[in-house]
């Protein structure tokens, strides 16, 4: 007699999840072009955490899956509608933070993105001349790559630099104390993206207040207008909740988008 083998459990697919993540996660409203090692876990923290308190969607590589390649990273400056280029001493020891700049550079030229520099410990004026410790860095980095100033890359390089480093800005020469120089991230931040300092509230905070507006309306339409327009068939219950319901979808896709 043979005996039937049981039937193996099959994995669970993760791609429902994996969906429901996507949907879920906002665009990004702004990305920080940084040098990790010398920036993430002092001055940048602080930068990001102020940030999040005001409801402000931050990218930073660190919060990308670790193996990503640098074309997911370009496509975060893409989808941002603010970019912070934090420019430090060894900021151009990263061709990493280069090649951002380059992309940050381009979609700030063709009005997609706004971008703010920030001089951390480092002058305007050694950034956009190339001058002090940060030129001396980037002269080594350059030549130890292509032996010259005239490689296509170094040009890209030097070209974003200087454009984005023209912005007005905000600098560590005037805001001398970190905790106030992030204060002014923040202000500068928010203003570019539309926020008003007494309503900065999170999608999530938003959403919640839509759904208590949209829970009156369903009650209002259900009990109080059938009993005032009884003859008026253009005041149904089904006809606000179709304009409710048009009203929430057509903010949804608003904040999605934004």
């Amino acid at each position: 007699m043979t005996t039937a083998t049981p039937a193996q459990p099959q994995p669970a697919s993760s791609e429902p999840e994996l969906t429901i993540d996507i949907l879920l996660q906002p665009r990004p409203q702004l990305f920080v072009n940084f040098r990790g090692k010398e920036l993430r876990k002092g001055f940048l923290s602080h930068v990001v955490k102020a940030l999040k308190e005001v409801g402000i969607n931050v990218f930073i590589d660190s919060l990308e899956q670790r193996g990503v390649n640098f074309e997911r990273l370009l496509e975060r400056i893409d989808n941002s509608k603010i970019a912070l280029a934090i420019f430090s001493n060894k900021y151009t020891q990263s061709d990493w933070c280069l090649k951002e700049l380059v992309r940050m550079d381009e979609r700030m030229k063709e009005g997609r993105l706004v971008v703010i520099p920030i001089f951390y410990k480092v002058t305007t004026e050694d950034v956009k001349n190339f001058k002090g410790k940060f030129g001396k860095i980037f002269e080594d980095m350059v030549m130890m790559r292509f032996g010259t100033f005239d490689a296509p890359t170094a040009q890209r390089w030097m070209m974003a630099v200087t454009s984005i480093a023209s912005n007005t800005g905000l600098t560590s020469e005037v805001y001398s104390i970190d905790s106030t120089l992030v204060e002014e991230i923040v202000k500068a931040t928010s203003r570019q993206l539309g926020h008003v300092s007494s309503a900065n509230l999170s999608i999530i905070h938003q959403a919640a207040v839509e759904f208590y507006v949209a829970s009156f309306v369903v009650i209002f339409c259900i009990v109080f207008i059938p009993s005032v327009f009884t003859q008026v068939k253009i005041f149904t219950p089904e006809w606000f909740v179709a304009h409710m319901f048009s009203f929430i979808v057509r903010k949804a896709f608003y904040w999605f988008m934004s």
